[in-house]
């Protein structure tokens, strides 16, 4: 087993017993497996059904309002919104798509898109 591999087994298993902590006894458990991602990463997949879904956003909306209580967001007199001091540390960095991976675990080659050749652009000539 790699190590890889064991961080996300931990990973898991951190989840669940944060989940099981968390969430209502009268909710199903959800579904919380190990996987490594492609680029190596420890990561989890989680299923749900839909009793434990709404549990799981019940539960984030309550910590989200004790959050706001503590820390208002600042105002204006006037009462618009002020922006963050420094408003391009506030902008997450860009997600990059997920890329397809074949059976064999390599990513997919791309798709042509409609119309155009498929292939990225180049310095050479071409002849």
């Amino acid at each position: 087993m790699s190590d890889s591999d064991r961080q996300a087994l931990r990973l898991a298993h951190e989840l669940r017993e944060e989940l099981r902590q968390t969430l209502p006894q009268q909710v199903a458990a959800p579904s919380v497996s190990p996987f490594v991602d492609p680029s190596g990463r420890p990561a989890v997949l989680m299923k749900m059904d839909e009793e434990t879904a709404r549990a799981v956003m019940a539960v984030l909306e309550e910590r989200r309002g004790r959050q706001a209580q503590q820390f208002p967001e600042p105002r204006r007199a006037d009462g618009t919104h002020v922006p963050p001091p420094d408003a391009a540390m506030a902008v997450p960095p860009p997600r990059h798509p997920a890329v397809p991976v074949t059976a064999t675990g390599f990513p997919a080659a791309p798709v042509p898109a409609a119309g155009g050749p498929g292939l990225l652009p180049t310095a050479f000539p071409l002849r």
